[in-house]
């Protein structure tokens, strides 16, 4: 059982739904644990052939790390955190089969991590999209109005904070160096039409036809044979070519 993700396998698509909608689908330590389970389980299901990562429901698809996690964590805490977020979404890019995220809302700082983490991304008409984490220090007008004015509990007494669960490695791997600097230097957030013209994300649903248009993508993929999906996965991630295959 989870309590924090909703997880269901119906012809061949596993949905893997954060599920705290009052939280604006937040991550927790708890999420990151069963993210990580319900990710193995998956790999090893055979009749799975393809993961879609959506947010339960209409606010957003993450709004990144829970605040209530953020302010009670140690010195240590904000090590050991960092690691949790990158290993697990780092899970996604091994997993055996697809996996994209279904962007609704916000996705924001570690919300945007997590879609990151996936193969590729389709989202909403109404997606706002960033890693803002550089904003949570910045001067007004630019921190966050809920903020109020406070300090940044990321921000070290000297050195400097930036995204730490992968995004300033992925982010450049989707849209390039110079754009990605610009969204990490401004914290800024992007619709979804200049997500799409970015390269950011694959494509945009209208409102009426999110949902349709999702659950379409992920039939066709599950339609695919396993195995091949597997080996154009392993091939696209490692950067090498499929040269001869082997005879049958």
């Amino acid at each position: 059982m989870y309590e924090t993700l909703d997880v269901q396998i119906k012809d061949r698509v596993a949905w893997l739904t954060l599920n705290r909608p009052d939280k604006l689908n937040a991550l927790t330590p708890g999420t990151m644990e069963e993210l990580r389970r319900a990710f193995t389980e998956i790999d090893d299901d055979e009749d799975v052939c393809v993961a879609v990562l959506r947010g339960a429901g209409e606010r957003a698809f993450c709004a990144g790390m829970d605040l209530d996690w953020s302010e009670g964590l140690t010195k240590k805490d904000r090590i050991e955190q960092g690691r949790l977020g990158e290993k697990t979404f780092a899970m996604m890019s091994r997993l055996s089969i697809p996996v994209f995220a279904a962007v609704h809302g916000y996705a924001v700082g570690g919300g945007l991590e997590l879609a990151l983490g996936a193969d590729f991304i389709v989202a909403h008409e109404n997606a706002k999209m960033g890693l803002v984490e550089i904003t949570l220090s910045a001067k007004p007008p630019y921190q966050p109005k809920f903020m109020d004015g406070k300090e940044d509990p990321d921000q070290p007494e000297f050195g400097g904070s930036a995204p730490g669960w992968g995004g300033v490695k992925r982010l450049p791997q989707r849209i390039g160096k110079a754009r990605a600097m610009e969204m990490l230097f401004t914290g800024v957030r992007l619709d979804a039409e200049r997500a799409l013209k970015l390269g950011l994300i694959n494509d945009i649903y209208a409102a009426d036809e999110f949902d349709s248009r999702v659950e379409e993508l992920a039939t066709r993929i599950a339609a695919m044979n396993r195995y091949n999906l597997r080996l154009v996965k392993e091939l696209v991630q490692s950067g090498y070519d499929w040269i001869e295959p082997h005879p049958s």
